[in-house]
């Protein structure tokens, strides 16, 4: 997925199609919350004007997380909308414009690390399974959930005595 600058301007302003398949379980292995990852579908379409080349993508794969309570294999569907703006003006710089532009070095536009830094930013902070609060332990040694359901108002013995303080 790397496109050259100078085929860019030679196709001029009309709109090109992508369709790529691209697979990311080898850099997906190195990150700690990705157990696992399909081939990642980028379907979009790329359009030069001026000096900035636009990229309206979606982006599709399933990613198998860690279950936040059991630790078990979730199977997570991630679909991302984006557009990204590359820019090879000779002086460009971040700040002349208005939106999240990237400007681009050299006479290539690579859109892998972009894509890579799509699917890092849309992982969910915690997934849970289907069936994760079945399988929790309730209670133990010490210790038990509490939920809405079980929730019941105990005092501890030690401020029992200050319930009364007030009602005098």
């Amino acid at each position: 997925m790397k496109y050259s600058i100078n085929q860019l301007i030679k196709h001029g302003n009309e709109p090109f199609e992508i369709n790529e398949t691209v697979d990311f379980s080898s850099i997906a292995a190195q990150h700690h919350e990705i157990r696992k990852i399909s081939p990642v579908t980028i379907i979009g379409k790329g359009q030069l004007s001026g000096t900035t080349v636009i990229f309206d993508l979606n982006i599709k794969c399933e990613l198998v997380l860690p279950c936040a309570l059991t630790l078990d294999d979730v199977i997570y569907p991630l679909v991302i909308d984006t557009q990204e703006i590359f820019s090879f003006a000779e002086n460009a710089k971040e700040s002349d414009f208005e939106d999240d532009v990237i400007i681009v070095k050299g006479q290539f536009i690579e859109l892998i690390q972009i894509i890579w830094q799509n699917i890092i930013v849309n992982i969910p902070l915690r997934v849970v399974s289907e069936n994760a609060y079945e399988r929790l332990q309730r209670k133990g040694e010490n210790w038990q959930i509490v939920d809405e359901d079980n929730q019941e108002e105990k005092i501890d013995p030690r401020f029992a005595v200050l319930k009364d303080l007030f009602k005098k």
